[in-house]
């Protein structure tokens, strides 16, 4: 697979990137009336406004076309998988198994981490706990 930068998707960003570079947020507001809230997503407890940001329904539609290209889906199920991804460390990457609840199974190298990964959670915790009362 040839690099994220060397595709027509990657291209096709950039260039509209030099479109979009020198537009100002007032006048993207003043076009769209509904920006603020067309341009925001509310889950999970998680507030996330792009919407005062230089983005576009263009802009939009362009990452997403460079995350197909990039195989984006496969990669984040490979991550939750547990296959090694961290090429740089030939290691899986297991920050997701810090966010995983206990009774989760992430299988790495046939044998599930994430009762490891909360064992040492649980110590942070005491240690943490013990830090703040003073013991």
């Amino acid at each position: 697979m040839s690099p994220v930068t060397e595709t027509p998707e990657w291209r096709a960003l950039a260039a509209h990137h030099e479109e979009v570079r020198e537009l100002h947020l007032r006048d993207l507001f003043a076009a769209d009336a509904e920006r603020g809230e067309r341009l925001t997503v509310d889950a999970e407890g998680v507030y996330l406004d792009y919407s005062k940001n230089r983005i576009t329904d263009e802009t939009v539609r362009l990452l997403l076309a460079l995350a197909q290209a990039a195989g984006l889906r496969a990669r984040i199920d490979a991550m939750f998988a547990g296959e090694k991804i961290n090429v740089t460390e030939g290691r899986a990457v297991l920050h997701v198994a810090l966010r995983a609840p206990k009774g989760a199974s992430i299988i790495v190298d046939g044998q599930n981490v994430v009762p490891q990964v909360h064992a040492v959670l649980d110590k942070m915790a005491d240690f943490s706990n013990r830090v703040r009362t003073g013991a």
